[in-house]
């Protein structure tokens, strides 16, 4: 290119930064390689052959190609181009991922992010099997050769519907919600929330009476709001309004609800490691 677009192999090699020999014999060798004359030499003169017209465009557009394959290359390297499957239990779309997702996307608008709604047991089989870059999902960490780091924790709050008599209250005790209907996630599910709040009413001595099953959080905070009974979500959700349901602290509730983001160690992916200082960074500013 440089030759052909000097004409001169004198003043080729000086922008190439080399000896006019040295460029003499590269020309040599790719024109024995082609099996064709790119240039004509004379004592005064350089000119393009037309096989040489034809291929000096081609050889830019593969020098521009390369240039743009190394450029890619470096940016995937960095975490600033590629693709990121993350999984999630379904309680962090409320308050806590939404933000996460924006600035990301911000930050690396060209990570292709792509979104798997997932229980606990699924995504840690999902990242043992490298079917996703990154699990949110309650602790305890998952084991299996995974590595994980807290992402938020907080204490399960009392929904009570709107209306309700224990609603006025500014503080509850779990044994006061002993005689309510309990709208839970069923038991099939191992959900890190049911097994809390089972835990917590059995120590305060009774079984929670469950009147209905929903496997996900937005339609028992639904049943919440039609009536149909109570139930208790981590301290996120209840920062988001919810009409006709309204969320109090309970003051013996000791267990915190945990949630950790996990990945394979394995993984040679560089925007684990940029999707994990975001996430901790923005969920630490939002639980304070």
């Amino acid at each position: 290119m440089a030759v052909a677009e000097e004409l001169h192999f004198g003043r080729a090699a000086q922008r190439m930064h080399v000896v006019q020999s040295a460029v003499s014999h590269q020309v040599k060798l790719l024109e024995e390689e082609l099996g064709f004359s790119l240039l004509e030499r004379s004592r005064h003169n350089v000119r393009l052959t037309v096989p040489g017209e034809i291929f000096l465009p081609e050889a830019r557009d593969l020098l521009r190609r390369a240039d743009e394959a190394m450029r890619r290359a470096r940016a995937s390297a960095e975490g600033t181009v590629g693709r990121l499957a993350i999984a999630f239990v379904d309680n962090v779309l409320w308050s806590i991922l939404p933000p996460i997702l924006r600035d990301f996307r911000q930050r690396w608008p060209q990570v292709e992010l792509t979104l798997h709604p997932l229980d606990r047991s699924a995504q840690i089989e999902a990242l043992r099997t490298s079917v996703i870059d990154i699990g949110i999902m309650p602790s305890p960490f998952p084991g299996h050769a995974l590595k994980s780091a807290a992402l938020a924790a907080g204490p399960l709050m009392a929904a009570i519907p709107e209306g309700h008599p224990l609603a006025a209250r500014s503080t509850l005790a779990i044994v006061d919600l002993e005689s309510e209907p309990f709208v839970l996630f069923p038991r099939s599910m191992n959900s890190r929330i049911l097994e809390i709040i089972v835990g917590c009413c059995a120590s305060a001595g009774f079984t929670p009476r469950v009147v209905q099953e929903a496997e996900q959080l937005h339609t028992l905070v639904a049943l919440v709001s039609a009536g149909l009974g109570v139930t208790l979500v981590p301290q996120w959700v209840a920062r988001v309004q919810q009409l006709g349901v309204i969320y109090i602290p309970l003051d013996d509730l000791v267990t915190p609800y945990e949630l950790i983001v996990a990945w394979n160690p394995n993984t040679d992916n560089p925007a684990v490691a940029n999707f994990r200082q975001l996430a901790a960074g923005i969920a630490g500013q939002m639980l304070l």
